[in-house]
Parts: structure tokens; C-alpha cells; sequence
């Protein structure tokens, strides 16, 4: 049994969105930077999360045919809080470059072992937290993911 999640996540990262800085599993920083944004980078808690695996036939659990399912949990940090004079005047741009996170996502035809990569029904936008708790303007982007194992 060999699940792709290692791989989704680099094929996401080697994804070409210009002016985005898109980081793989490695590559998650301790906190970002003014100079670092925009940047697109797997949540460090909870990266993967509504994981649940269904058999779909029968024998051995090594032999069995298995879908796994399970959301990947992404935060697009556009600015710092307080880095623009009235702080939402850049918010049309920020939609923007999510938009185009987005689109350059569902266009991609094969990120490792899926089935279906889709988002997920919400887009949050506002504040985000990098790790050491910094306040950026972005969102999250939550990818649903289904793939075949075994």
C-alpha cells in the first residue's frame, strides 16, 4: 500500500504561478516576511485532516482495494497585517492570486496518484497565523483529495 500525499504536495509546490512563492513539505518556514509573500505553503498543524480509508474489495489488508480520502490544508499569506496604509486596499488583489492558487491547481491533470483534486467548498479569507504567530492578510485553501491504494 502506497499512499501519495509526500508527492501531491511536491507536484503542488513544483506548480508555476508567477509571483507566488509556493512551498513544499521541507520547506514550511518558522515564521514569513514581508519579502516572502505572497506565498502559498502546507499548513504545519493539520496539513492533512478528514482521513478516512473504505475497502473496496475483499482479501488481506496489504492485498485489498482501498479509496482514501482526505483534505490538504494550504494558507496563501499575501501581506503582513498593517504592511498597507489602510490595510484592505489591497484585498481585491489578494482574491486575485488566490484565484489564480486555484486555477492553476484544478488545471493541473496529474499530481501523483489521484483520483479527484478538488477544492474544497470554502475559501476563508482574513487573517492567517504563520508558526510563531505573526498576522497576515491571505486564506486558506483546503483540497479534497481522492485516490485508489493497492
Amino acid at each position: 500500500m502506497s499512499m501519495a500525499i509526500a508527492t501531491i504536495a511536491s507536484n503542488i509546490a513544483d506548480i508555476d504561478i508567477g509571483g507566488v512563492d509556493i512551498r513544499g513539505l521541507d520547506e514550511i518556514p518558522d515564521s514569513f516576511t514581508a519579502r516572502d509573500c505572497p506565498a502559498l505553503c502546507p499548513e504545519p498543524v493539520n496539513f492533512v485532516t478528514d482521513f478516512v480509508v473504505e475497502r473496496d474489495s475483499y482479501g488481506s489488508p496489504s492485498q485489498s482495494k482501498k479509496t482514501a480520502r482526505y483534505t490538504l490544508n494550504y494558507t496563501l499569506f499575501y501581506m503582513p497585517v498593517g504592511a498597507s496604509r489602510y490595510g484592505l486596499d489591497r484585498y481585491g488583489d489578494m482574491v486575485e492570486i488566490a484565484f489564480a492558487v486555484l486555477d492553476a491547481i484544478i488545471a493541473t491533470d496529474d499530481l501523483g496518484g489521484t483520483v479527484e483534486f478538488t477544492p474544497q467548498d470554502t475559501i476563508n479569507f482574513g487573517v492567517v497565523l504563520d508558526a510563531t504567530g505573526n498576522s497576515f492578510q491571505g486564506c486558506r485553501i483546503l483540497l479534497r483529495v481522492t485516490e485508489f491504494i493497492n
